[in-house]
């Protein structure tokens, strides 16, 4: 895909798909955006994960995606960062970025999330001490 197409309904609902199926299988918040920033990239993805959150201290990861800048960012809230470190996100990156230099966008999306999610794992459950 060339910087400024759209996606296809196709690939939305793959996008779509893979981006539940990560949260489910972690209770994280996993968001995508794809298109032009302005100024630095990284604060641009601080920036955006801030207004998704909206202060909230939840599990919450971006995905980031500038084909035209011919970046990725991979942001996490701390609740996240504890079960995704940033070498975690960094080495997801790194993998998608293998796949967008063939022209595959959506499928490295989409590995990304997947290998995001099995970094992060299901959700603990806590389990309430028992009473003596």
């Amino acid at each position: 895909m060339a910087a400024g197409e759209a996606f296809r309904q196709d690939q939305i609902d793959r996008l779509n798909s893979a981006r539940l199926l990560a949260e489910r299988q972690t209770g994280i918040g996993f968001h995508v955006r794809v298109g032009a920033v302005a100024g630095d990239p990284k604060a641009a993805a601080d920036r955006l994960l801030g207004e998704i959150v909206d202060g909230s201290p939840v599990a919450a990861v971006l995905v980031l995606v500038s084909p035209g800048q011919r970046f990725v960012r991979i942001v996490t809230t701390a609740a996240a960062r504890r079960r995704i470190p940033d070498v975690a996100a960094s080495l997801a990156a790194l993998s998608m970025t293998s796949s967008f230099a063939v022209g595959d966008l959506v499928g490295g999306i989409a590995s990304g999330l997947r290998q995001l999610a099995d970094m992060a794992g299901p959700p603990s459950v806590s389990v309430p001490a028992s009473a003596p």
